[in-house]
């Protein structure tokens, strides 16, 4: 067939000798997605991973990421119980006075970071500005989309950022802490200061062991008008009376009102929503005030808790003061560590100590480390970030030589996969931030210059060598020509001097002499050895007939 194709003949492809069925390539699967291929995957997907199988992330929407990251001041009314039971299970939305979140937050709507009176959105956690929130809940749907669905009025009442139904009696008040998060954390190498925190089992919140005396003195919860001592970096929960929102409201009504002062002279605002804003705060402090005024059934009221008599069952662990919704503790290790020094005894344990961070290893909260691994963190919710930080205990001052000769090999062992991960992580982040620089000059460059030609493969290397053309460069010679001669004379000798190749470059006599010798050499050595080779299969018999290659045409039915 590829005979008759290459002397010009007529192929008759409908004969089914010439045709091929490629059906089976319409059912064409990558081989990465073949079973067989998943199945070898597994298991050095297994291997690689040093810390066990894969943990699942729990999915925190509403109030159950609220109540993990953020800080409440509940009505000091109330009893909690179920909260120091399970701490997963969120505070009622109507015992909550004020909401603390951390700096950082801005407002959706006018896209300012000092917000002002800001409110939470509690079923779904962000946060807008009283005067924005009202003015989103005032908005009207157009003509034409009303007459679509009546669902679409709603759309309009919905958080700009994730569509959640704003419901009037779920937004709350929001203290925005003065700390931002983002410095708010240990950092590798450096020395920080551990607190020894203790915790009895029938509370919810933790305090420091020098504080123990203060601890008696706690019905519930402490105070949030309470600064001496600052302890809202170790708490979660705090208590509020009607005096502390009488004085929330009033700072909010200034804040409304400067803010009103200065769009009036940018923006010629008319006051509408600072007006309807003062009417909010206005409703919300008689709402309040009729709370408070009204007798709660006995079920209700907060009792006094049981007093825990002895250091049996207290919990004792170390903690940093970072304002952090991450909980930075010491490592276990670390904790037997220094158990080991002072006799196991928690008793004798500093109330604080310095030390230098080696590593921060973040683990999730899940139910079963907090039963099993550590019950000293049951006072958190399930998916709080847990940052356990891992101390270089070498020469250091609380712990004694035959401690450090007792775990030398255990902390060596950490301390060099810390320092490995380390250097390793290190080194990935300068290439990523060679690489964006890269990325960012080659942006400009293209922006900066529309009209150039830019090469966007690099050219062909090979080792040190790489691919050039020479065509346009004169011939090399061992003669130079005469200077003086005319152009006709210069012609006339370069055309005697040179000679075409049958590649059609220009090269001199003696060159292509030299390499008709050694080609004419080796081109009858190979022949003469061809030939003999030939004989010599012919004569034994073994020669093979070379089959003739058949032209196929591909076809699909």
């Amino acid at each position: 067939m590829e005979r008759q194709a290459r002397l010009g003949k007529k192929v008759n492809a409908n004969l089914r000798k010439n045709q091929i069925s490629i059906n089976h390539l319409l059912d064409f699967q990558l081989y990465r997605d073949l079973p067989e291929y998943q199945k070898l995957q597994r298991p050095r997907q297994r291997r690689r991973s040093s810390n066990g199988p894969k943990k699942q992330h729990l999915f925190l929407h509403g109030m159950r990421f609220i109540n993990v990251n953020y800080k409440f001041v509940l009505d000091y009314r109330k009893n909690y119980n179920v909260q120091q039971i399970d701490p997963n299970v969120p505070v009622d939305t109507d015992d909550i006075l004020r909401i603390i979140v951390p700096k950082g937050n801005a407002c959706p709507i006018c896209l300012l970071e000092d917000l002002t009176a800001p409110r939470m959105i509690t079923s779904c956690g962000h946060i807008l500005c009283l005067t924005c929130l009202l003015s989103l809940l005032e908005s009207e749907v157009p003509a034409l989309m009303k007459k679509e669905s009546k669902v679409i009025v709603e759309k309009y009442k919905d958080c700009p950022l994730c569509g959640s139904i704003i419901r009037q009696k779920d937004v709350k008040p929001v203290k925005i802490d003065n700390v931002d998060e983002r410095f708010e954390v240990p950092k590798i190498k450096d020395e920080v200061v551990l607190t020894l925190m203790s915790r009895q089992p029938h509370r919810v919140f933790p305090l420091p062991r020098s504080f123990e005396e203060l601890q008696e003195t706690i019905d519930t919860f402490p105070w949030a008008a309470q600064q001496d001592p600052d302890l809202s970096q170790y708490l979660r929960f705090f208590k509020g009376d009607l005096a502390y929102l009488v004085s929330m409201y009033e700072a909010e009504r200034e804040q409304i009102k400067a803010a009103y002062e200065e769009e009036k002279e940018l923006y010629q605002d008319d006051g509408k929503y600072m007006r309807m804003a003062l009417k909010n705060i206005d409703d919300d402090l008689a709402l309040w005030s009729s709370k408070f005024n009204t007798d709660l059934p006995d079920n209700a009221k907060a009792h006094q808790a049981n007093k825990s008599n002895g250091h049996g069952n207290t919990f004792y662990y170390y903690q940093t003061g970072f304002k952090s919704s991450t909980v930075y503790v010491l490592s276990p290790l670390d904790i037997k560590v220094l158990k080991s020094s002072y006799n196991n005894d928690y008793a004798q344990l500093p109330s604080s100590l310095i030390a230098q961070v080696e590593n921060i290893r973040y683990e999730e909260l899940s139910a079963e480390t907090a039963l099993t691994k550590y019950k000293y963190l049951l006072h958190l919710p399930q998916g709080t970030t847990i940052g356990f930080l891992e101390c270089k205990w070498q020469n250091n001052e609380y712990i004694s030589k035959e401690t450090w000769n007792t775990f030398k090999g255990d902390l060596t062992k950490r301390s060099k996969q810390s320092s490995k991960k380390f250097h390793l992580e290190e080194s990935k982040r300068r290439r990523a931030l060679n690489d964006e620089e890269r990325r960012t000059r080659e942006f400009f460059n293209r922006e900066n210059n529309p009209h150039e030609e830019h090469d966007w493969m690099p050219p062909a290397n090979f080792g040190s060598l790489s691919i050039s053309d020479y065509r346009d460069l004169p011939a090399l010679s061992a003669e130079s020509q005469d200077p003086e001669s005319s152009p006709e004379e210069q012609e006339r000798q370069e055309a005697q001097r040179l000679q075409k190749t049958v590649w059609g470059t220009s090269i001199p006599h003696s060159e292509i002499q030299s390499l008709e010798g050694e080609e004419s050499w080796d081109a009858e050595e190979m022949i003469r050895k061809a030939r003999e080779e030939m004989e010599r299969q012919e004569a034994s018999g073994t020669g093979k007939k070379k089959k003739k290659k058949k032209l196929i045409l591909l076809s699909s039915t």
